[in-house]
């Protein structure tokens, strides 16, 4: 989503903050360094894999749908 489109929303001021942090930090997270990304793409898959899974068998997707809970 766009800062404007979020500002300009007609959203309570409460979802327009959480709206914008989420924006913002998604904006920072675009500008880590490449070697800062790619580890912290791989720490978070390591946190929310569970010990009775195979690691080639779960899907990134499903670990990083854990990861936002």
């Amino acid at each position: 989503m766009k800062f404007w489109t979020i500002v300009t929303s007609g959203y309570p001021l409460r979802e327009i903050r959480h709206r914008l942090a989420e924006w913002g930090w998604g904006a920072l997270a675009h500008y880590l360094p490449r070697r800062l990304a790619y580890w912290s793409f791989i720490d978070t898959g390591a946190r929310t894999i569970r010990s009775s899974e195979v690691v080639t068998d779960v899907r990134y997707t499903e670990l990083l749908k854990r990861a936002e809970k």
